[in-house]
């Protein structure tokens, strides 16, 4: 348990040690509570910052992710990234699934992309400076990417289980045994 005396006694090197080791900050005003941050931050932390008072603004400024709610002030409404509209921090959890979900399922399209164009490209690199004539039209090229790309928006509906690194679920994962999946 540190306190807003103890904490400003601290130099900012004690305080970037203390931080990430300390359960509990006490009677803390608002620009100790940035500095809390900014030493979270500092040691490798992710932050995020709860509040909805005029005295939190400086930190919800300074956190990674601010979070306030609907009531609060309008300060703190304005510092934060995130306003909560509803009594609980479900959301934000269904936030980060539906990211990982989307995230996973474009960097699978932008392989299936990557592959699929692949053979076009060998194909002009090579053929076209040994042939009198384009190997490919540029219309060819186009309807070749239409009839390979239509069933590749399929992906974006793609399954993906958020325990496993967003790959989708029944899929083999290398993940150090640090999981109960089957891949493991």
């Amino acid at each position: 348990m540190l306190t807003g005396a103890e904490l400003d006694a601290m130099n900012d090197e004690a305080l970037w040690y203390a931080a990430p080791r300390t359960d509990l900050f006490v009677e803390i005003d608002p620009q100790q509570k940035a500095r809390i941050v900014r030493a979270l931050q500092r040691a490798g932390h992710a932050v995020g910052f709860l509040g909805d008072g005029i005295n939190d603004a400086p930190a919800l400024h300074a956190a990674d992710v601010g979070i306030s709610v609907e009531s609060a002030v309008d300060v703190a409404r304005e510092s934060a990234d995130i306003v909560l509209t509803g009594p609980d921090l479900d959301v934000l959890r269904e936030g980060v699934e539906e990211g990982r979900r989307t995230f996973a399922n474009t960097l699978k399209f932008i392989a299936i992309t990557v592959a699929s164009n692949f053979g076009n490209m060998v194909s002009m690199a090579i053929a076209a400076p040994l042939l009198p004539f384009l190997p490919l039209l540029p219309k060819q090229i186009l309807l070749n990417n239409f009839l390979s790309g239509s069933p590749q928006t399929a992906v974006a509906g793609d399954a993906v289980d958020p325990e496993h690194g967003g790959r989708s679920a029944g899929t083999s994962a290398r993940c150090g045994g640090s999981c109960s999946c089957s891949g493991c």
